[in-house]
């Protein structure tokens, strides 16, 4: 009995207290909110954050880029602008064909005249940033107008976006022109609520209606259709989204000028320019190669795209862009809605896996999760006066999620050292050297990490592995590197003179002496020793070298291990004479 009554009291000191504290510290937040709530900080708070957020986000990326880490999808958005920069079509090498066929990304035209005068891929990446860091001016803007959120609510939203996973890899990884659709589709969204509601009972006439509203909103869709021509679906779900929330006007526009683009420059633009075949369907080839055959295939065999849907990297992809903002637009999934039909397309599409990779395709996911993250909080609040209060407990856990998993599954986590990035080691420079060694307009084939170097010239082709890999019996087991060694040696000397492959990202390191000797067979010289740097340089000069490494057989080389036994070494006894 005395160890309880002396623990009791214990425990209640300790409750007292942390009460105390907890009420202290809600007293100071309320009068800094109070200072802070005013016209002044509402207009000029959000481009501080923009600010600071354009200024993080630049020097990441600018880092990354100084220590190599793009990769073919920037050079071959630099090729292309370099080429609309020249008077060129965007016909590039690196794309092989038209680069605007791909995703019918209008947008590079302009970008290649802003670039023609800049220093191109450092303008592309920073153009990018500056995207993503300004989407935090209409995201504030639609929390406090339309989400009726106080200033601390509204903060944590922006500092949850500043932190969001999928901000930070659409920033890190390669360039992407759908990147800059983001705070095209935020604006759009706001000046879509912003818009006059509908006449009759029910309509909402809780804000300041904005003249400019539908001006806006049209300008927004048009420049996100311009990034990429299938975010039509998005825009068109949105303009659904717009009726329901009783804006006929504005929401039959987005629905329109939507849904009419995507048709368009999927069998207008898009098929135009791949001389009447649609490329860009290729993800989706086991169902089709047309639109309406894709289409049908898809109804034809729910369960095989369901599969394709409900893999386990796709559901991990979801809860890594649901879980830091706690799954609060599921409470609202109405302003989720937009984004889903095309998200699920992207989900079932056939491209290759990884988080930066699949970082652009997040693109409207992002922007309408945290547009149901707005309209969450406004529902879990309690309206006081004309602000929802919303409970500082869930702003708080709001604020601590975020964090956690930035710093867990984020490219620019802490863990990553973030911090030491744009430093340049012996590989590095060795890619440097390679790409300087080729002379100008030299046609040369080049790994992943070279590319960029050499993305400002014409014949600039990627060096690819893969050929054949799932071409045998099975096309769920790939065939290994060294049955298939002629194909891809055919594939990767074709219409070049030059090679540079990076033995740091190609993987093939159980091959590699193969390889050299194969080149070696069919012409091609090693400009250095074999192993004397992890960036190999090759030139065809059509001297055949016949000595072989000491890891290959002399038959294999000259061709001898295939002939008969009878067929070396001496006559048989027929032909002695």
């Amino acid at each position: 009995m005395s160890a309880i009554s002396t623990t009791l009291p214990a425990f209640e000191r300790v409750r007292s207290a942390a009460e105390r504290i907890w009420e202290r510290f809600d007293r100071a937040v309320l009068r800094l909110q109070g200072r802070v709530d005013t016209p002044t900080y509402d207009r000029w708070l959000p481009y501080g954050f923009a600010v600071l957020n354009a200024t993080i986000l630049i020097m990441l990326v600018l880092a990354r880029f100084h220590q190599l880490d793009q990769g073919l999808e920037t050079a071959k958005y630099a090729q292309a602008a370099w080429q609309i920069g020249e008077d060129l079509k965007p016909i590039t090498t690196l794309a092989g064909g038209n680069i605007i066929a791909e995703q019918g990304s209008l947008i590079m035209y302009p970008l290649g005249l802003v670039t023609s005068v800049l220093p191109r891929i450092e303008t592309l990446l920073i153009i990018k940033s500056i995207a993503l860091s300004i989407t935090v001016i209409p995201l504030w803007r639609l929390a406090r107008r339309h989400g009726q959120l106080g200033i601390g609510a509204t903060s944590t939203i922006i500092v949850a976006y500043s932190l969001y996973t999928y901000v930070h890899n659409m920033n890190v990884a390669d360039f992407a022109p759908a990147v800059l659709a983001v705070p095209a589709l935020m604006w759009a969204v706001l000046a879509g609520f912003d818009a006059k509601p509908d006449s009759g009972p029910g309509a909402n006439y809780d804000h300041q209606v904005r003249p400019w509203a539908k001006r806006t909103m049209t300008a927004a869709i048009i420049f996100a259709l311009l990034c990429r021509a299938d975010l039509g679906l998005a825009i068109a779900g949105f303009g659904v989204l717009l009726l329901i929330e009783r804006r006929r006007r504005v929401g039959l526009i987005a629905l329109g000028v939507g849904f009419v683009w995507f048709l368009v420059a999927m069998y207008g633009l898009q098929g135009g320019l791949s001389n009447g075949g649609f490329p860009f369907l290729a993800p989706y080839a086991e169902f089709g190669d047309t639109p309406l055959s894709v289409l049908g295939g898809i109804v034809a065999h729910p369960v095989r795209f369901a599969q394709l849907i409900g893999t386990q990297a796709n559901f991990q992809i979801l809860v890594v862009l649901l879980a830091p903002v706690l799954f609060l637009p599921l409470t609202a999934p109405r302003y989720l809605m937009p984004a889903i039909p095309l998200y699920v397309l992207y989900m079932g599409a056939d491209v290759p896996e990884g988080r930066l990779r699949e970082a652009a395709q997040t693109v409207p996911m992002t922007v309408f999760i945290f547009v149901a993250t707005v309209f969450a909080l406004k529902r879990t609040g309690r309206i006081l006066v004309k602000q929802v209060r919303v409970e500082r407990r869930v702003i708080l856990a709001l604020l601590l999620t975020a964090i956690v998993f930035f710093v867990r599954d984020s490219s620019t986590t802490p863990y990553t050292e973030p911090w030491s990035w744009g430093g340049r080691d012996e590989t590095d420079l060795a890619r440097v050297a390679a790409a300087e060694s080729v002379p100008p307009g030299e046609p040369v084939r080049a790994s992943g990490s070279v590319l960029p170097l050499l993305a400002e010239q014409l014949g600039v082709y990627a060096l690819d592995f893969s050929v054949g890999e799932f071409d045998g019996e099975d096309p769920d087991t790939p065939v290994p590197l060294g049955a298939r060694i002629d194909t891809v040696i055919a594939e990767i000397t074709r219409d070049v003179d030059w090679l540079i492959l990076d033995r740091n990202v190609e993987n093939i390191e159980a091959n590699i002496d193969t390889l050299q000797v194969r080149l070696a067979r069919d012409g091609w010289e090693l400009l250095g020793d074999p192993g004397a740097s992890p960036v190999e340089i090759y030139q065809f000069t059509g001297i055949v070298d016949a000595v072989p490494l000491a890891s290959e057989e002399p038959g294999a080389v000259l061709g001898l291990d295939q002939l008969e036994e009878g067929d070396v070494g001496g006559s048989t006894g027929e032909n002695d004479n």
